[in-house]
């Protein structure tokens, strides 16, 4: 009986390190300035998230003029999972399953097809959808749900002093709004 538990604590170690491994591995994002992979461990702090980069000259390329890379850093923040769509990138409205482009490695949503074929048209798709007034207008810096530690659903939303909060299911915001203070520490410092 010794043994099995053993074996079976052996198991389960090894496929905790594999999965933490693989997780390493997954890291992909494209540097902002030279547009070659970026590596986990050279990055800035840019708008409340981590801009990553391929070598040691691209951030201060980034830092001397941050507005001309800035697009391609906050689509990175998405590829990176650091930021998380809730509107349309374009009008702010609610996103539309139905209505999504690829941009660069990303799939964005659009409330309509009328942003959809105006993204779809652009020459630069990045600039269009990751602009500085885009950005702000369809993404978060909130992934989580501040009561379930769960991925966010855009859909499910309520207000709390100015700032849209977003949960994962229908139960958490009446949680949330029965005692805020409880949850409004799990919240991101810094919004977009």
């Amino acid at each position: 009986m010794k043994i099995r538990t053993l074996l079976a604590s052996v198991a389960a170690l090894s496929l905790v390190v594999s999965l933490a491994l693989a997780a390493e591995k997954e890291f992909k994002a494209a540097c902002p300035v030279s547009n070659k992979p970026a590596k986990q461990d050279n990055f800035v702090k840019f708008e409340g998230a981590k801009v990553y980069f391929c070598c040691q000259g691209c951030p201060k390329k980034f830092k001397a003029d941050s507005a001309k890379y800035s697009a391609k850093a906050h689509m990175q923040m998405l590829q990176t999972g650091q930021v998380a769509q809730v509107a349309c990138p374009m009008t702010g409205k609610k996103l539309n399953p139905n209505m999504t482009v690829q941009v660069g490695d990303q799939n964005v949503m659009f409330c309509c097809g009328g942003c959809k074929a105006k993204v779809r048209k652009a020459e630069d798709k990045v600039a269009t959808v990751f602009s500085t007034a885009a950005f702000k207008k369809g993404f978060t810096h909130q992934t989580l749900c501040p009561v379930s530690g769960k991925p966010i659903n855009a859909n499910i939303m309520v207000e709390h002093d100015g700032r849209k909060v977003y949960f994962c299911c229908k139960g958490c915001p009446k949680k949330f709004q029965a005692n805020p203070e409880k949850y409004l520490d799990k919240l991101p410092k810094k919004e977009i």
